[in-house]
């Protein structure tokens, strides 16, 4: 699992709002996703091209199953 750190180093306050940690987990899973697109590509040699739509199908579904929190642990990368 990727682990992720939610709260900003300037932030003080005990709880931060969840909408804010929902943007939060969200611009990161989307970031994810936008890295990971070269993989899908239908000219790419890559072996493992299933295990990596799976892993994106993975981070698709997350925010259904995430309980927001200060720390974001998104699924493993096929690669990693």
């Amino acid at each position: 699992m990727a682990t992720y750190n939610l709260r900003g180093p300037t932030e003080t306050e005990k709880t931060i709002p969840s909408d804010w940690l929902i943007e939060r987990m969200r611009n990161i899973r989307n970031h994810e996703l936008s890295a990971s697109d070269w993989t899908q590509t239908p000219d790419n040699p890559i072996a493992n091209k299933s295990e990596w739509a799976t892993w994106r199908q993975q981070l698709r579904d997350f925010p259904a199953s995430w309980t927001p929190s200060e720390t974001l642990e998104l699924p493993k990368a096929p690669n990693e």
